[in-house]
């Protein structure tokens, strides 16, 4: 799962950068869901850990995303366009939201990564059919035709003779 998920938060970071840079609205929650579909489609197990795996990659994408856009922007590679100050209530319910909408999105992503790349049910093996047991091994046979009998048979069932005991 571990390094799934850590294709998936590269492919998160690169992605929801690249669109944060081309001012594409949600970038950053499109790139988580890109990332979680990724660490969904690595991990080829069971639903519930690709989902896992979204979860955790949409959860992480954040801090990734954020550590690559200011390395962009200390390095100058990026110079981010000029804002207006926006009141640090607003930039809080954003951050917040920016948060949330990451993780639904690498946990949706994850989801149906899964799905689309589940691995392949394990074989069903076709009933046989009910053969009964063999019949007892006979224990003694009968003194006039030779069938074989069980022990406590006192007359032969082939041929009607009495048998000792």
């Amino acid at each position: 799962m571990g390094l799934s998920v850590l294709a998936g938060l590269a492919v998160a970071g690169i992605v929801g950068v690249v669109l944060d840079v081309v001012e594409l609205p949600a970038g950053s929650a499109i790139g988580a869901f890109i990332g979680g579909l990724v660490g969904g489609l690595l991990l080829y197990g069971p639903r519930r850990k690709a989902t896992v795996a979204g979860l955790v990659v949409g959860i992480l994408s954040f801090p990734v995303q954020l550590s690559i856009f200011v390395a962009l922007v200390s390095s100058e590679l990026y110079t981010p366009p000029a804002v207006p100050e926006i009141p640090q209530s607003v930039l809080m319910v954003a951050l917040g939201l920016t948060l949330v909408m990451q993780i639904v999105a690498g946990t949706a992503g994850g989801l149906l990564g899964g799905v689309l790349h589940r691995p392949p049910r394990e074989p069903v093996e076709t009933p046989r059919p009910y053969m009964p047991p063999p019949p007892p091994r006979p224990e003694k046979y009968c003194i006039q035709c030779g069938a074989g009998l069980a022990k406590e048979t006192a007359v032969c069932p082939a041929c009607g003779a009495r048998q000792p005991y």
